[in-house]
């Protein structure tokens, strides 16, 4: 087979390839790996336990640089008893990765974060998303919204904007409780159809399908923290977040169990 790597689609020929492999591989068999291949890379951590005040200038646990106000406003978000309180309009902020991650390269991202909503308002509005380039004030990827239901709120997750549909979950949340929140984000192969599942407390809570016009992104650079308009938008905190990156494993170190499928790998006698 000849790859050429020179190619360049929105998301590379390799890196279609090795996607549709490890796919494959999955859906067919077990796979297994020699060495860390696999393994979740850490791109971005804080747990917010920095003083008391303004969430911007603050150092990520793990990242590529300080939080950073995306725009400036009245009302920035807060750093308070160790978590970051978002409130209904102000300051966006958004810190760098550690790196870029391509979406070439990699399966997909996940994003931890437990949160604790206050207040939510009926038509609902976005406080956590990723972005590409850090520091753009367009460019708003993984967009995790919250609206009012009954007595308590649902989640909701859009890829984009341009030509989007929200999808919300079916599940009320209660207000005033911790819930930790996981998005997702799976890198299918080809353009317009990379997958989202979010999950509260370790249980699916939604799924979404790429529904924007616009083709997904080369890269994922930075995580952001919005406080969005004053008539839409929940108050809540936000802590212990993170992103980590599923490298695609190296076609070396794949095996292929079951399905009648037998792959070899020389990985080295373990001692």
């Amino acid at each position: 087979m000849n790859w050429n790597v020179s190619d360049t689609f929105n998301k590379s020929t390799l890196g279609r390839r090795l996607r549709s492999t490890a796919a494959l591989i999955l859906t067919g068999g077990t796979l297994l790996t020699c060495g860390s291949n696999a393994d979740a890379a850490l791109v971005f951590s804080d747990d917010f336990s920095s003083p008391d005040g303004a969430l911007a200038g603050t150092t990520p646990d793990v990242g590529g640089g300080n939080w950073a106000a995306t725009a400036s406003a009245a009302t920035p978000i807060q750093i308070a008893s160790g978590a970051a309180a978002v409130k209904s309009s102000g300051q966006d902020d958004y810190a760098p990765f550690t790196a870029p991650v391509s979406t070439a390269t990699a399966l997909g991202l996940t994003t931890n974060l437990d949160i604790n909503i206050s207040a939510a308002q009926a038509n609902g509005d976005y406080f956590s998303h990723l972005s590409t380039p850090a520091g753009t004030t367009s460019t708003f990827l993984q967009r995790l919204f919250v609206r009012s239901s009954g007595a308590g709120f649902q989640l909701g997750l859009l890829d984009t904007s341009t030509g989007s549909t929200t999808t919300w979950g079916a599940g009320v949340l209660n207000l005033n409780s911790p819930f930790k929140v996981t998005v997702k984000w799976n890198f299918v192969p080809g353009a317009l159809n990379d997958t989202f599942e979010v999950l509260v407390n370790g249980s699916s809570y939604l799924t979404h399908t790429w529904t924007s016009t616009l083709a997904e992104p080369i890269d994922l650079a930075a995580v952001n923290l919005r406080q969005g308009s004053g008539a839409n938008a929940a108050t809540l905190t936000v802590d212990n977040l993170s992103v980590e990156s599923t490298p695609i494993p190296e076609p070396a170190t794949l095996v292929l169990a079951g399905a009648g499928l037998i792959g070899l790998v020389a990985c080295g006698r373990r001692k």
